[in-house]
C-alpha cells in the first residue's frame, strides 16, 4: 500500500482498528465498559487524524477507578508498528506536579518548611542548597527565594524577559568552559550568577528553572536521587507499579521500548555535540536527563491517573493531597509541551480524571492539549457518557 493510501485510511485505522479497550485483571481496572465509551474513541480518532498526529493515548478514571485506557496510532515514524496499549510517553511539564508532590512529602515529614530559603548565601537563616554562584552572585535577592516561591512560580526568574536558562545548555557550557550539556548543578550555579527579573514572591512567572532547583532540593534533603525518592514516596504508596514512571532519555536508542517516536521537523544543534551536525530537536535539542524534575519524566496514562486521584495537579497547592471534598464544578489541569510532545493531565470535581498524551505539538503555536480538553470536557459536561457501576 502506498504512503498516500495509508494517510487516507488513517482515520478509519485510528477509530476502528487501533482503539481497543484495555481488559485486564489488574487492580482498579474495569472490564464491563459502557457501549458509549466509543465517544472517546471518536474524539481521539478525529482529533488526531485532522491534525496528522500519529501517536496518542487517552486514559480516564471515574470515582477512583480506571475505566478507559487506549492508545491510537503508530509506534514508529514509518507507521508499520501499531502503538502498544501500554504505551508510555514523555510528560514534559506534567512532571512538575510530581516534583511538587515530592516537596510536599518532605514538608509533611517535617524535613523542610515551605518558607525555608532555597540557597545558602550566607544569610543568618542559611539555606538548603550550598552552591557556588558562577563567577559571582548575580543578585542579592536570591537569598530571599523560598521553597514556596519555587512551587508557585514566584522565584523571580522571567523567561519572557531573558529567555529560558533551562534550555541554554550550550551557552552555559561555553561560559563555564565545561562539556555540553553542563548538567543540573552547573546550570544552577550559572543561574545564581545571573540577576533576577522580579522580586521573589511578588509576581508569577512560569519557571522551569524554579523546578530544576526543586529537584536539587529533593535530593539534598532526602539524600537519594530524585527519581528514587519520587517512586518510593509518591508512586509506591498509591499502588503504581515500578516501570510505569521512568526517567526520559534524550536519544531514541535509549528510549523505553514502550515509547513511540517523537514527531517534529524542527532541527537544532545537538547539545551533546554542538560542533557536529544538527539533529531533530526531540533527540538532542536539549538534555532530557537534565530536565528530570521539570520536564524529563516518561509515564503511562495509568500512572498519571493514579497520581491525579491523590494529588493536586496545579495552583498554589500543587502537589498537595486532594481533600476529596471538591465541588462538582472544580477543575484543575497541568499541560506539557516540548518539540515532539504535548500532554494534558486533567482533574474534575465530579470524580473524573483524564490524561492525554501526544507525540507531537503544533508547529504553528498553541497547544493540542487545550483543544482536546475543550472537546472532552464538553462531552463530559453534556452527560453523554454512562459510567460502569461501582
Amino acid at each position: 500500500m502506498s504512503y498516500s493510501s495509508q494517510k487516507l485510511l488513517l482515520p478509519v485505522i485510528l477509530v476502528l482498528a487501533l482503539s481497543r479497550c484495555t481488559e485486564t485483571s489488574a487492580p482498579g481496572a474495569v472490564t464491563d465498559l459502557c457501549p458509549n465509551f466509543e465517544h472517546f474513541d471518536s474524539i481521539m480518532g478525529q482529533f488526531m487524524s485532522t491534525r496528522s498526529i500519529h501517536a496518542g493515548a487517552l486514559g480516564v478514571m471515574k470515582n477512583n477507578r480506571i475505566v478507559y485506557e487506549k492508545s491510537f496510532g503508530w509506534k514508529d515514524e514509518a507507521q508499520q508498528t501499531v502503538l502498544s496499549q501500554d504505551v508510555m510517553m514523555r510528560l514534559a511539564s506534567v512532571t512538575k506536579p510530581i516534583t511538587g508532590a515530592a516537596i510536599r512529602k518532605l514538608e509533611n515529614e517535617e524535613l523542610l518548611d515551605l518558607d525555608d530559603y532555597v540557597f545558602d548565601l550566607d544569610q543568618p537563616e542559611g539555606g538548603i542548597l550550598s552552591l557556588e554562584p558562577f563567577r559571582s552572585l548575580g543578585d542579592t535577592l536570591l537569598s530571599q527565594v523560598t521553597v514556596r516561591h519555587l512551587l508557585i512560580h514566584r522565584g523571580g526568574w522571567d523567561r519572557d524577559v531573558v529567555g529560558d536558562l533551562a534550555f541554554r545548555e550550550i551557552r552555559i557550557a561555553e561560559a563555564m568552559e565545561v562539556p555540553s550539556p553542563p548538567g543540573r548543578v552547573n546550570t544552577a550555579r550559572y543561574v545564581l550568577g545571573q540577576p533576577l527579573q522580579l522580586q521573589p514572591g511578588s509576581e508569577r512567572a512560569y519557571s522551569n528553572i524554579g523546578y530544576l532547583m526543586l529537584g536539587l532540593v529533593v535530593e539534598e534533603i532526602s539524600g537519594i536521587d530524585y527519581l528514587s525518592y519520587v517512586l518510593e514516596n509518591v508512586f509506591d504508596p498509591i499502588g503504581v507499579a515500578r516501570g510505569e514512571l521512568i526517567q526520559g532519555r534524550t536519544f531514541p536508542e535509549d528510549q523505553n521500548s514502550r515509547e513511540p517516536w517523537y514527531d517534529s521537523e524542527a532541527m537544532s544543534k545537538n547539545v551533546f555535540d554542538p560542533s557536529g551536525p544538527q539533529v531533530k530537536t526531540p533527540y538532542g535539542g536539549w538534555d532530557l536527563e537534565g530536565m528530570i524534575s521539570f520536564g524529563g519524566l516518561v509515564a503511562s496514562t495509568r500512572a498519571i491517573l493514579e497520581f491525579l486521584d491523590t494529588y493536586q495537579v496545579s495552583g498554589d497547592d500543587i502537589g498537595a493531597q486532594r481533600t476529596g471534598s471538591e465541588s462538582s464544578t472544580w477543575r484543575r489541569n497541568h499541560t506539557g509541551s516540548l518539540s515532539g510532545t504535548n500532554t494534558l493531565a486533567r482533574q474534575r470535581g465530579d470524580g473524573v480524571n483524564y490524561v492525554v498524551l501526544f507525540n507531537k505539538r503544533p508547529s504553528t503555536g498553541g497547544y493540542y492539549s487545550s483543544q482536546i480538553r475543550e472537546e472532552i470536557d464538553d462531552l463530559l459536561d453534556r452527560g453523554l457518557i454512562c459510567w460502569p457501576r461501582n
